[in-house]
C-alpha cells in the first residue's frame, strides 16, 4: 500500500515541533503496513542550493574603489610626464626590483609623515539594488529624468567628478522625497521612487568614501536600513558588510567589529563561503590595525582554508587574502614574514594579469615599500613606491597618497627637487578631490613645511 503525504519545504522540516509531529505520523503510518514518501520544495533563494553561490563562482556585483580607470589622454600624458621626471635617474623596471643593496644603513631622520597602506576594497554597487526588487511591467515611472541622471552619473565614475556628482545627487534625493510624500498613496509610484533613492543614497555613500568623507557615507548608508524593509538577504549581508567597512576606515573600531560579527552570523546561517572568508579577512585587518595580531592571523588562515575550499591556489582572492597577511606582519613591525607573504601575493597577480603594472597591485606595493622602510632599505623602498605609481592610469586620491609618500622618500634621501614635485602633483591631485581642512590635506601640509623649510 502507498501513502505519499503534502510536500513540505526546507525550513519546515528544520522546525523541531513539525519535524517531530511528521516523524511520528511516518511512524504510525510505518507501523500500519503504508510505504511513505517525503517530498520537499525547492528553496526560495537559489544561491543557498548546494552552495550555488561558491561553487560556481558567481560574486555578487560590487566594484572595488579604484577600478581600471578609462583612458583619458590628457591626464596619461600628465601622468607620463612627472614619470619620466621620478624615473629620470633609475634602471628600468626589472632592474628596479631586483635592487638589493640598501643606500645607507641608517637613512636620514624624517619628520615627514608616510601614509599609512592604502586600503582598496570592494563596496555597495548601486546596481544591485535594482536585482533586490521585483519587476513590474505595470510600474509608471517618475516623469522626471531622474533615471536618465543616475545612469549619467553610474556611467561616469572614473571621471572623478566627485563633489560634483555629490550635489547633484543631494538635489536628486530632494526631488524623489518629495515625490514620494506627494505619491503616498501610488504604490507603483513609490516602488520606482524606493529604487531611485536606493540608488542615490548608493553612490552618495560611493563618492564620500572616495573623497574620505567616512561620516557621511556611514550616514547614507544607514539611510537605506532606515527608510525601507529589505529582504533580499545578500543585499541585507552587503549593507552590513559595507556599514563595517566604513566603520572601520573611520577608526570606529569597536563599532566596526561588533557589524562585521552580525554580518559573519547573517552568511554563517545563509552559508556562503565567499561571503564568510570576505568578513574574516576584514575582522583580521581590523584586529592587525588594534593590535592584535595572533587572532589577526587565526582568522586570515581561517579565511584562505575557506577560498581553497572552492578556489585554485593562485586565484587573486586569495592573493588578497596573502596582502592581508603581509599588512598584519608589517603591523607587528616583522619584514620578513611581510615581504614573503606580500612577494607571494604580488607573483599570483602577475599570473592573472600577465604584468606588473596593474592596478590591483598598488596595495601590495605600497606595503611592501612600507616594509622596506622598517629594513631599512630607502632604495627598495624608492622602487616599489614607483612601481605603484605606474599603475595607475588616471588621477585619483590613491596616486596623491602614492606621490606624498614618494616626496618623503626623496626628502629622505637629499633631493629636494623630486620631493617637492611629487608634493606639489600630490596637492594638485588632493585639490580636485577633497574639500578644505581634509585630514590628507593636513597631512599634506606637515609635510610641505618640512620640504620647503630646506
Amino acid at each position: 500500500m502507498f501513502y505519499e503525504y503534502d510536500p513540505i519545504d526546507q525550513d519546515t522540516l528544520r522546525r523541531d515541533n513539525q519535524l517531530n509531529g511528521l516523524l511520528t505520523k511516518i511512524r504510525e503510518d510505518v507501523m500500519k503496513g503504508y510505504v511513505i514518501e517525503v517530498k520537499t520544495r525547492t528553496h526560495t533563494y537559489h544561491q543557498l542550493e548546494n552552495n550555488s553561490k561558491q561553487t560556481s563562482g558567481v560574486s555578487s556585483k560590487n566594484n572595488s574603489l579604484i577600478k581600471d580607470p578609462g583612458s583619458n589622454l590628457n591626464e596619461i600624458n600628465k601622468i607620463k610626464d612627472l614619470d619620466e621626471i621620478i624615473l629620470s635617474s633609475q634602471r628600468d623596471n626589472q632592474q628596479i626590483i631586483r635592487l638589493t643593496n640598501p643606500l645607507s644603513q641608517n637613512p636620514p631622520k624624517v619628520k615627514s609623515e608616510i601614509v599609512k597602506p592604502i586600503v582598496f576594497d570592494n563596496h555597495l554597487q548601486s546596481e544591485q539594488t535594482l536585482l533586490s526588487f521585483p519587476s513590474k511591467p505595470d510600474i509608471v515611472y517618475h516623469p522626471n529624468n531622474i533615471n536618465q541622471q543616475l545612469d549619467y552619473i553610474e556611467a561616469s565614475l572614473e571621471l572623478g567628478n566627485y563633489i560634483e556628482f555629490i550635489k547633484i545627487l543631494k538635489k536628486i534625493q530632494k526631488e524623489i522625497q518629495e515625490s514620494m510624500e506627494k505619491n503616498i498613496y501610488s504604490n507603483n509610484l513609490l516602488i520606482a521612487n524606493g529604487i531611485q533613492m536606493i540608488r542615490v543614497l548608493c553612490l552618495l555613500t560611493r563618492f564620500y568614501k572616495q573623497i574620505f568623507n567616512f561620516s557621511d557615507a556611514i550616514k547614507s548608508l544607514k539611510q537605506i536600513k532606515k527608510m525601507f524593509k529589505i529582504s533580499d538577504p545578500n543585499l541585507i549581508g552587503q549593507l552590513q558588510i559595507e556599514l563595517g567597512k566604513l566603520l572601520f576606515l573611520n577608526q570606529q573600531y569597536n563599532l566596526s567589529q561588533k557589524t562585521f560579527y552580525e554580518a559573519l552570523l547573517h552568511y554563517e546561517q545563509l552559508q556562503w563561503k565567499k561571503e564568510i572568508a570576505n568578513i574574516l579577512l576584514w575582522m583580521a585587518r581590523l584586529n592587525s590595525w588594534t593590535k592584535n595580531f595572533e587572532p589577526a592571523k587565526k582568522m586570515i588562515y581561517g579565511a584562505i582554508s575557506i577560498l581553497k575550499e572552492y578556489l585554485p591556489d593562485d586565484d587573486e582572492q586569495i592573493a588578497e587574502a596573502y596582502v592581508v597577511l603581509g599588512e598584519n606582519s608589517y603591523i607587528a613591525k616583522n619584514s620578513d614574514q611581510a615581504l614573503e607573504f606580500l612577494m607571494k601575493a604580488i607573483q599570483i597577480k602577475f599570473k592573472k594579469h600577465k604584468t606588473y603594472k596593474h592596478i590591483k597591485f598598488v596595495e601590495a606595493y605600497n606595503l611592501v615599500a612600507l616594509t622596506y622602510g622598517l629594513v631599512p632599505d630607502i632604495q627598495q623602498s624608492l622602487s616599489y613606491f614607483i612601481q605603484a605609481l605606474q599603475c595607475f592610469q588616471c588621477n585619483c586620491i590613491q596616486r596623491a597618497q602614492i606621490l606624498n609618500n614618494l616626496a618623503v622618500i626623496y626628502q629622505s634621501l637629499g633631493n629636494v627637487e623630486k620631493a617637492q614635485k611629487c608634493h606639489q602633483r600630490a596637492k594638485e591631485i588632493y585639490d580636485s578631490y577633497l574639500p578644505d581642512k581634509h585630514l590628507q590635506m593636513e597631512r599634506l601640509l606637515l609635510n610641505q613645511t618640512f620640504l620647503f623649510s630646506k
